[in-house]
């Protein structure tokens, strides 16, 4: 049986900024994803320049921290959805281990695209895309919506900064000194910069990743695994395609980021 873990964080409630949820497999592609059930992973940008150095190791630690220090280590497995070929293996090409503070010699794991799933939300600013507007106007056969604004500059993490902490705060130097509530951005106050691991099954449900941590705040008694939405801010924006989120209206509750039929 596992049990909710409470951990005390200084809660500040900020203002909330304008949101967007990940639409569904059946609004993205059609249908349901062959694979399933698999992690319903949506990519952002096919970019795999987001180095998870020793900093943000610790930070995946702090924003999982009702998880296994194992399982929270597995989030970055190469085989698994986020960092597929360029995150942490125990044979072959080894990667800086900032967890288990091995192989540091070696090159920092990465996450292969920038990616989030199914539900979750996101925020940033609405702007426009020459190059979405064509690709749009090839698929429609329609010249209307060269102009509007088409695609979500999407608020990331840089990757190239170490996770912002409270004032007066300090990094940790080792997995074992980390604290959440010394970080300024945590998915209980800041949702809208974090993935939430989840998968679709066959029945288009999509329903929690395996090994999450129970968290009394999110009231739902759901395991949850938490990853920093974040990219390398020198390779350029992030834009996704309005067409694939749905806005959340701003007095709106936040959707859950799992759904059963």
């Amino acid at each position: 049986m596992i049990l909710p873990i409470s951990v005390t964080v200084s809660v500040e409630t900020p203002a909330r900024p304008p949101l967007w949820m990940i639409k569904e497999d059946v609004d993205l592609f059609g249908s349901v994803r062959p694979c399933a059930p698999c992690p319903a992973v949506v990519v952002l940008k096919d970019d795999p320049h987001a180095a998870i150095d020793e900093q943000w190791q610790y930070y995946l630690r702090a924003i999982n921290y009702a998880m296994d220090l194992e399982d929270v280590y597995l989030l970055l497995d190469y085989r698994l959805a986020f960092a597929n070929g360029t995150g942490f293996r125990k044979d072959g090409s080894p990667k800086a281990d900032y967890f288990h503070r091995r192989d540091l010699d070696a090159k920092m794991p990465s996450l292969d695209k920038v990616r989030t799933c199914s539900r979750n939300c996101i925020t940033g600013a609405e702007s426009y895309s020459l190059a979405q507007a064509i690709r749009t106007a090839v698929a429609d056969w329609s010249l209307s919506g060269l102009t509007t604004n088409n695609v979500l500059k999407v608020t990331t993490f840089d990757s190239r900064m170490p996770p912002p902490l409270k004032p007066g705060k300090s990094y940790p130097g080792r997995v074992e000194d980390v604290h959440p509530d010394d970080y300024l951005y945590l998915p209980q106050t800041h949702p809208w910069m974090f993935a939430v691991a989840n998968i679709v099954n066959k029945a288009g449900e999509v329903v929690q990743f395996p090994r999450g941590g129970l968290y009394a705040w999110t009231g739902d008694h759901t395991p949850y695994s938490f990853l920093p939405l974040i990219s390398n801010h020198s390779y350029g924006d992030v834009l996704v395609p309005l067409s694939t989120l749905m806005p959340i209206a701003p007095n709106a509750p936040i959707p859950s980021v799992y759904r059963s039929n």
